[in-house]
């Protein structure tokens, strides 16, 4: 079950009949309104837009933290700085959607949050990559370069695992990309496990990192 949260014509127009076509979907107007819902387990995602009137965000995403810590949360707004998109992920949003998105776009990043992942936006990739460096999570020095760059080591891999590389590299999810491979996601699991072994790596992040040249 869906929860979109907000009273923005705008981003109700933007994002109702787009999560219509993943899953039924509720709609309230209010945070309060969500509390008994959260109550009785539902839903499996939150879409909050940030913009709601007198919203404190931070408040809020801790009291979502506490009372519901399985419930995914996305977080909606016109547009998102990095600066924000990055302090939201720090805060424990899975992810941010902004109504300029495609709908294409939309589907992709619910996919990866419904799959147990984070959403991670190109613009804000390189700014995570230099605070974890800074935090001493990172041990390699972080290089942003314009556009992806060949790597002779993609050699390695065969015709299909380059294809999957490519996929998780475009922040796709395992469950998207065996429904875009036509395989199950057990075979995509073991691909990657091939992948990770012939190309030296250790996790999905790196991998993405690696085939965009990041």
């Amino acid at each position: 079950m869906l929860l979109l949260v907000s009273r923005c014509a705008v981003i109700i127009a933007k994002f109702h009949d787009i999560l219509m076509e993943k899953s039924p979907l509720m709609q309230r107007d209010s945070v309060p309104s969500l509390w008994p819902l959260l109550a009785a387990g539902e839903p499996a995602l939150l879409l909050l837009d940030l913009d709601l009137p007198g919203l404190d965000v931070a408040a809020t995403l801790a009291e979502l933290r506490d009372r519901a810590p399985a419930c995914k949360v996305l977080v909606l707004r016109q547009d998102f700085s990095t600066e924000a998109e990055l302090a939201l992920l720090g805060a424990g949003v899975a992810g941010c959607c902004s109504a300029a998105l495609t709908r294409e776009t939309v589907l992709r990043i619910v996919d990866v949050v419904q799959d147990g992942g984070v959403w991670i936006s190109q613009a804000v990739m390189p700014l995570l990559l230099r605070q974890m460096q800074a935090r001493g999570t990172l041990s390699a020095p972080v290089a942003v370069v314009t556009a992806p760059l060949p790597n002779p080591r993609l050699q390695l891999l065969t015709p299909r695992e380059r294809q999957i590389a490519s996929l998780v590299g475009g922040g796709a999810s395992n469950k998207l990309i065996a429904r875009e491979l036509s395989i199950t996601d057990r075979t995509v699991k073991a691909h990657l496990g091939a992948i990770f072994q012939k190309l030296g790596l250790p996790d999905r992040l790196r991998l993405a990192l690696f085939v965009t040249g990041k």
